[in-house]
């Protein structure tokens, strides 16, 4: 992946619907990315600067959406979009990423509840609750952590009982997201590389 192209940001999507079959996405009418399968993101492509009708289509279909959003693009950002379940169908949730890379023996992270049954949640880091009520399509601010291996956990924020455990480990000078997905008591954890990780 190149430096940003001047006017231009970087988007990909992810789908995030665990009840949801593969799908088509267009922008504006034309195709982005098709067959996208529960779970799996799209790659990142260039963006021109300006206003966007992001659509989601069954596969192979362009009859009725599933969801359609107008999306604002500005110049160099880094943007995940999950396509995340809703009572009323589907909608496309727009993450911005951080471009900063950290220095050092330094990683960045950050969290996002895409769980759609799931209730509130912790994230714990070695035991230490590093965020707090975290609900579904909320995403946490980014923090910095050493580079070594951990282990995450993800309790119930009301009564903190553990409902998945996982290893992770973080490299140096790498930007990630964790994203929690699936349905209760079947979540996982989708760890990521975020795009200002892949620019040089």
């Amino acid at each position: 992946m190149r430096n940003f192209e001047e006017n231009y940001s970087l988007v990909r999507a992810l789908h995030a619907m665990p009840n949801g079959d593969e799908v088509d996405v267009y922008i504006n009418g034309f195709p982005f990315y098709s067959g996208i399968r529960f779970a799996q993101f799209t790659p990142y492509i260039y963006v021109p600067k300006g206003e966007y009708i992001f659509s989601v289509y069954p596969k192979d279909e362009k009859d009725n959406p599933i969801t359609e959003s107008k999306i604002t693009v500005n110049s160099e950002e880094l943007i995940t979009m999950p396509i995340v379940e809703i009572k009323e169908g589907a909608k496309l949730l727009p993450i911005a990423e951080e471009i900063s890379v950290p220095c050092g023996n330094n990683s960045k992270f950050k969290f996002v509840h895409l769980s759609p049954d799931a209730p509130r949640i912790n994230i714990l880091i070695e035991n230490d609750r590093v965020f707090e009520n975290v609900e579904y399509q909320d995403y946490t601010e980014y923090e910095q952590i050493d580079s070594d291996e951990y282990k995450m956990d993800i309790e119930i924020s009301e009564n903190n009982k553990i409902v998945l455990s996982n290893k992770v480990k973080v490299n140096p000078g790498k930007i990630y997201t964790f994203y929690a997905i699936g349905n209760a008591p079947n979540i996982e954890i989708i760890q990521t590389l975020d795009g200002a990780t892949f620019l040089n």
